[in-house]
Formats: C-alpha cells, sequence, structure tokens
C-alpha cells in the first residue's frame, strides 16, 4: 500500500509525498518562498514519521529549490537527483538564476521577504538510468528522459505500474492538451517521450498535475505523445513557410499558455522556457 499527497507550497511549485510502509520520498520540492508552507503540510502528512528522499526529477528552479529546506526540518532526509543535476545546482551562475526566478515568483505571489538558502541546493545520491531507489515494500527505478532539460528523470515502478514522470513528457494544459515542454532538443525529447509512453503505465504522477489512473492515465500518455509531435510538426511548417522566431512564438504561447497553464507557470517563466525552446527548434528545422 501506498500514498501520494500533493502537499506543495504554492501553485506551480507542486511537490507530492510518497509514503509506503517502509520510507517516505518526496517527489520535486517547489518554490523556495513556499517551502515552509510546503514542510508544514508533509508533517500534517506524516504525523511523526521521518521524511526519508527527495527525488528530483530536474534542476529548475520550482522543483529542486526547496529541498534545502527539507533537510533543515528533517536532516537525515537525502536528495537524489541525476549526476547532471547535481552539476547544475552547483554552478555558481545556474543558482543565480533560481534565486532571480525565486524571487520573481515570491512577488507575483505577494510574498515580500523569505529566507534564501539557494547556495545550499545540492545531491546527496545520484542516479542513473536504471538505478534503484529502495523505500521498502516499494521499489522505484530512475529512468533517465533527458528533453526538457539534460538533467530530466523520471521515475518508474514495475510492480504497481506507476511512472511518477518528469516535464519531458509533457505538462497539461486543460482540455485534452498536453503542452511540449523540450528545451534541449525535439528528437532527443521524442526519444524519451517515447520510451516512458512504453513502459505501460497504468497510473501516473504527472508534472505540476495530479494522479491519474486507467483510463485517464492512458490518455494523459497518448495526448503527451501526440502534443510533442504535433508542434514539431506547425514548428515545421511554420520554417517552411518563412516565419520568425516571433512568430512561432506566438502561436506557441497561444496554443499552450492557457488560464489553467497561468494558474501553473509564471508567464515570465513561461517566456524564458520558450526563448529556449524556439530557436532550438528552428535550428533542428533547418539542420535536417
Amino acid at each position: 500500500m501506498y500514498s501520494i499527497t500533493n502537499v506543495g507550497g504554492a501553485p506551480g511549485g507542486e511537490a507530492f509525498l510518497l509514503v509506503t510502509g517502509g520510507k517516505t520520498a518526496l517527489i520535486d520540492s517547489g518554490f523556495s518562498y513556499s517551502a515552509g508552507r510546503m514542510a508544514a503540510n508533509i508533517k500534517d502528512v506524516l504525523q511523526g514519521r521521518p521524511l526519508d528522499y527527495v527525488l528530483l526529477t530536474h534542476s529548475h528552479y520550482d522543483h529542486a529549490s526547496g529541498s534545502a529546506y527539507m533537510q533543515d526540518a528533517w536532516p537525515g532526509v537525502k536528495v537524489a537527483g541525476s549526476a547532471y543535476a547535481k552539476k547544475i545546482l552547483e554552478k555558481p551562475s545556474a543558482r543565480a538564476v533560481m534565486r532571480e526566478m525565486n524571487d520573481n515568483a515570491a512577488r507575483l505571489a505577494g510574498v515580500d521577504t523569505y529566507e534564501d538558502r539557494t547556495d545550499r541546493l545540492h545531491i546527496d545520491i545520484t542516479v542513473s538510468d536504471g538505478d534503484m531507489i529502495d523505500l521498502g515494500p516499494m521499489k522505484l527505478q530512475a529512468i533517465a528522459a533527458p528533453g526538457h532539460t539534460k538533467c530530466c528523470t523520471a521515475f518508474w515502478c514495475e510492480e504497481e505500474k506507476l511512472l511518477l514522470s518528469c516535464e519531458t513528457l509533457g505538462v497539461d494544459a486543460g482540455n485534452g492538451v498536453v503542452m511540449p515542454c523540450y528545451m534541449v532538443g525535439y528528437g532527443l525529447a521524442m526519444q524519451s517521450v517515447e520510451k516512458l509512453a512504453a513502459l505501460g503505465a497504468e497510473k501516473i504522477l504527472t508534472p505540476h498535475g495530479s494522479l491519474l489512473e486507467g483510463r485517464t492515465c492512458a490518455e494523459f500518455i497518448k495526448n503527451a505523445v501526440y502534443w510533442n509531435k504535433e508542434f514539431m510538426r506547425r514548428a515545421a511548417a511554420g520554417v517552411r513557410s518563412g516565419k520568425g522566431e516571433a512568430e512561432l512564438a506566438c502561436e506557441f504561447k497561444e496554443l499552450f499558455y492557457t488560464p489553467f497553464m497561468a494558474e501553473l507557470q509564471p508567464e515570465k517563466a513561461f517566456d524564458l522556457n520558450l526563448s529556449y525552446t524556439v530557436p532550438m527548434l528552428m535550428k533542428e528545422i533547418r539542420g535536417n
């Protein structure tokens, strides 16, 4: 038996607490400014049990920033992520960007002050594709899934047919639309998308979303594959017709930055991701 609870401290900084009969793990860790609220939410669920792991799907500020605060609340907790995520979190330039994005998210939420612990972010346990995380009665296999970032990792429980996904698969934008999140390369991302889709998940924890089971799980995965391919198709058609970066970015934003998505991601963060995605796509299209 296990339970999964959204314990995130603020919309857009979702984090999910996985509790088994043996161990506990936090999947991602949200923003810095809302980490205190997240810790309180976790304590309400755990009722005195320890937090054993923080499992990071990647190194972006809205997924990794809260981990430093969790290690203050639970000194024994171990943060796990890919070797590339470890490298990113140790870079001063990456920490500076994370700090800026956290400050922006805090201002949008009306938070004037919070304790910044960005310089303490780190990974204790590096996981590679196929490595196992032992949660007692549940074993999670790390699945390398680069595409959104080079460091993206999903986690898979074969016995439960449970996929703890990452943003490379895409993010639910509402009404059956799954927003592609490739920022590193389309070809690389599609390899990961198809790899995750082929697992045969019957339950999926979607990034910035919820636990989907049965038919809704299958529909999400089907839509994720479709929209990852469809946006590339539209981008390629646009490039062939002479559209520039600004036009393609506008089309992408109109299609995917829905009111549903705006609740999850500040516009500045969306635009920043877009500034990587569109030029990358155009370069890949022209290269082919």
